[in-house]
């Protein structure tokens, strides 16, 4: 036998007697503790479920007072993370007309796809990424894609051309893994009561990077050339993926509890010994169920579809609208390349309501999606207000404060919707995060390209009031949810394992 470790009994339940409750069924470690295999024969016989021990198991950070201050810096380095990617998709957007004239492009159409393309390789990054995560954890998955992406960051810096340049950056927005696992990880890592909080400030940190991007890329563009707003963004995901190296470990449930099993199978002799988590699926089996997973969540789960297709509508309004905010502020209010970027700040007031949505936790689901009503309520006005107010030449704070609005309306929508797939699919929410991608990547992919011919032909006012009409067709769907999502879950008993 093996030499007795710290263990607790509660990491073997007999298999007769197993039962995970949410919490637990979403809960991860952190820790791969050692590993007693006579405690383990004793209590399993000939077989067992390995599962997390009760609140003194340290290897499951729920369990814990705090975390450890290197896994408390790797949380830190996920919320810069998240920043430094959502500043990404769009740092470029103040440059692209300088862009086109270093290339001598005289094509209009990649002012806009120049900044949208991202969104276009998040559609296809998603749903390789999430199945990956949740067939082999978050850890390695979280590498590779933090490595692409600063690979593709130096090719987009390097560019000689257009074409090469909107190239590296859908392959960017392909590796780009921090929208998919960053909340998966939060449900990895907090409890219930203090998730919202956490996603709360992981949506701070991605919905800041509209806000900051514009800014930093005008002011560097002017200061050093357009190329450093890419060097800039290579030597930041540097910095991040060298602590990352050093310190991250598994979040995951599923893969860490595998882990456990093979190490009390090789040290107790016992093949019968299998993580809660199990199936009698082969490895290339499993492969090819988490790959379709998504979209099997997408096209079978009303949930799941009904929250994609709102948050496509939002996403892809708002991008529509940022990435003409360059042109209507140099074309109606003769702002220059450094100081349009400052024309994003009014959606820096998204702070102060994400702040307010960072309260504690809710017992149900469907308590997450009260702020995406107000988000239904809220961003017509905004689509009404900037698309009359700079329509009619006003004073440039007004557009700038309905694109606040529109800010605002934004966070509430996207982190209570990140929330509540988290605490309904549990282990799947990776999956159900990427399968709600899909549609919003489409949305802040193709509908900007839309944004110049519409305002050409309808303007500014009518342009954006026909968004703001579209989008008030949306509100009932947070109010079904509400009234019927509790039901919807209940009912769906399909099995994302088969």
């Amino acid at each position: 036998m093996a030499e007795s470790s710290n263990v607790s009994p509660g990491d073997i339940k007999p298999t007769n007697i197993v039962e995970a409750s949410d919490e637990i069924e979403k809960a991860p470690s952190i820790l791969l503790g050692p590993i007693d295999a006579d405690l383990v024969e004793s209590e399993t016989g000939q077989g067992g479920l390995v599962d997390f021990g009760d609140e003194t198991d340290l290897s499951n950070p729920q369990n814990c007072a705090s975390l450890a201050p290197p896994d408390l810096i790797c949380v830190y380095a996920y919320l810069l993370t998240c920043l430094l990617r959502s500043l990404a998709t769009i740092i470029c957007a103040p440059v692209a007309p300088r862009i086109m004239a270093d290339f001598n492009e005289t094509n209009d159409f990649y002012i806009t796809f120049l900044v949208s393309v991202w969104e276009l390789g998040e559609i296809f990054g998603p749903l390789i990424v999430a199945p990956l995560s949740e067939l082999y954890g978050r850890l390695y998955i979280y590498h590779a894609g933090n490595i692409f992406c600063i690979v593709f960051s130096m090719a987009c810096a390097l560019s000689t051309n257009i074409r090469m340049l909107v190239a590296f950056r859908f392959l960017n927005g392909l590796a780009n893994v921090s929208q998919t696992l960053n909340p998966s990880i939060v449900g990895d890592l907090f409890r219930v009561e203090q998730r919202g909080s956490a996603m709360s400030m992981v949506g701070l940190a991605t919905m800041l990077g509209p806000v900051v991007g514009p800014i930093i890329g005008g002011y560097l563009g002017d200061a050093m050339g357009w190329r450093w707003c890419f060097w800039l963004i290579t030597i930041l995901s540097g910095f991040l993926e060298i602590w990352f190296l050093l310190f991250l470990r598994e979040t995951y449930a599923v893969q860490i509890l595998k882990k456990k099993a093979e190490r009390l199978r090789k040290e107790t002799n016992n093949p019968n010994i299998k993580s809660k988590y199990d199936t009698n699926h082969t490895a290339s089996q499993l492969f090819k169920i988490a790959c379709v997973r998504p979209l099997v969540m997408l096209c079978t789960s009303p949930i799941v579809f009904l929250l994609s297709l709102y948050v496509a509508v939002v996403y892809g309004y708002f991008y529509l609208v940022t990435t003409t905010i360059t042109t209507v502020f140099e074309s109606i209010y003769h702002f220059s390349t450094s100081v349009v970027g400052l024309s994003f700040l009014g959606i820096a007031t998204l702070d102060i309501w994400v702040r307010r949505q960072a309260k504690s936790g809710q017992a149900r689901p469907e308590q997450r999606l009260p702020p995406v009503i107000f988000s239904g309520l809220v961003f017509p006005v905004g689509l009404f207000m900037y698309g009359w107010t700079a329509e009619v030449h006003t004073h440039f704070l007004a557009p700038i404060i309905a694109t606040g609005i529109m800010g605002m309306a934004l966070v509430s929508t996207t982190i209570p919707v990140r929330s509540y797939l988290v605490d309904a699919f549990g282990i799947y929410a990776a999956s159900a995060i990427a399968g709600c991608g899909v549609l919003r990547n489409l949305g802040a992919t193709f509908m900007p390209l839309a944004g110049p011919p519409l305002y050409q032909k309808l303007g500014l006012g009518w342009g954006n009031s026909v968004m703001g009409f579209i989008s008030l067709a949306f509100i009932p769907v947070p109010l079904l949810l509400m009234r019927y999502g509790e039901a919807l879950r209940s009912r769906d008993k399909r099995n994302y394992d088969a």
